[in-house]
């Protein structure tokens, strides 16, 4: 749940930056600022250490291309046309397709109460909302296959840990920035160099575009990638989806969006799922 709240302040930080840059700038930004970061932590506990199952770090790989890359860049796109808190709000089909993706490649299923604290998570989280209302159909599709693409981005994560449960938080995080970086690279194609450039040059982007960042793929990173080898994709993903919680006050602070006033009743119910999640 910290790494939630890291997540919330970052994503806020990124909705200023895109009023004048756009969403695959910002991710190529946020991206290669994690790689430094996660570089450096990954050789303050430790070092180098990819184990001896290669398919367990080509995996973690390809989940940075899907999750940080494709994933961010849609979900990224999704909050420049609909706003953080309804964004993050419809947010909550990643849940239900990371359960779906994990029950069929994992052979995982949570326990009764367990489950019964991912659905409280979802009450509380769509009660602090409310219904969404007034939304694109372009905007519907871009939190729809942000949704798909981070759900397999999760499960691939785990299944990663699963084979090789020696490979190190440290170099498991560099290999999985290290495919949103190289991702984003594919993506932009031969516009790279001159969106770089603009990107990382002096206006009213930068300063939030870094501190975004450093926040949220740089210090929300690590703290996101131990939690991945602690819980399983399923968990972790309900966990994800209190983001709104802190995703919304914060909004209203940096980037002057009003929350509504059901904030408090849906991040108690929140909060009471996510105890059942662990303690049942």
């Amino acid at each position: 749940m910290v790494g939630c709240a890291i997540w919330a302040v970052a994503l806020s930080f990124f909705k200023i930056a895109e009023k004048h840059i756009d969403s695959s700038q910002i991710n190529l930004i946020k991206n290669s600022v994690g790689l430094i970061i996660v570089s450096i932590w990954m050789f303050s506990t430790g070092g180098w250490n990819p184990g001896d199952v290669n398919l367990a770090w080509q995996l973690m790989f390809v989940s940075g291309v899907v999750g940080m890359a494709v994933g961010d860049v849609f979900f990224l796109s999704a909050i420049g046309k609909l706003g953080v808190g309804k964004a993050t709000s419809m947010a909550l089909l990643t849940p239900v397709l990371t359960l779906i993706l994990e029950f069929f490649l994992l052979s995982r299923i949570p326990s009764p109460g367990s489950f019964s604290g991912m659905v409280l998570v979802l009450v509380g989280v769509f009660y602090l909302n409310g219904p969404v209302k007034n939304v694109s159909k372009e905007g519907f599709r871009l939190v729809f296959f942000a949704c798909l693409f981070v759900a397999i981005a999760q499960v691939l994560a785990r299944w990663s840990f699963d084979l090789n449960p020696d490979l190190s938080l440290g170099t498991s995080a560099f290999f999985r920035v290290l495919g949103g970086v190289l991702g984003m690279v594919v993506i932009m194609g031969k516009g790279l160099k001159r969106k770089y450039l603009s990107a990382i040059s002096k206006g009213p982007h930068l300063k939030p575009l870094m501190l975004g960042s450093f926040l949220g793929t740089g210090i929300g990173m690590c703290i996101y990638q131990t939690a991945s080898k602690l819980t399983t994709a399923t968990q972790l993903s309900f966990l994800g989806t209190t983001t709104p919680i802190f995703a919304i006050p914060i909004a209203w602070l940096i980037a002057k969006e009003v929350p509504e006033k059901r904030v408090i009743v849906g991040a108690l119910i929140a909060i009471v799922g996510v105890s059942l999640i662990f303690l049942l």
